[in-house]
């Protein structure tokens, strides 16, 4: 039962988010400038640094950075299968 809630409740989610996700498109494409707001829905485009891929780093080549490694957490994936 716990599954079958699940996995109709997950279908149902997945048409949700695609249908949010071509809203929030429609919705930054229609944004004139950086910040928007109406409707109680507000726009922000800003520039985001990306992520240093340390493998390409020559000084790190050999380094060992697991001294720098946060602790391990235990994290929870449910995914639907076929």
């Amino acid at each position: 039962v716990a599954a079958t809630c699940y996995r109709n409740l997950k279908l149902e989610t997945d048409a949700v988010s695609e249908r949010l996700e071509s809203a929030k498109k429609r919705l930054v494409a229609l944004a004139k400038h950086n910040n928007e707001r109406g409707y109680n829905v507000a726009v922000s485009k800003f520039w985001k640094v990306g992520a240093i891929d340390y493998k390409k780093v020559p000084q790190l080549q050999g380094a060992d950075l697991e001294q720098y490694r946060s602790p391990p957490r235990l994290e929870s994936r449910v995914t639907m299968t076929v």
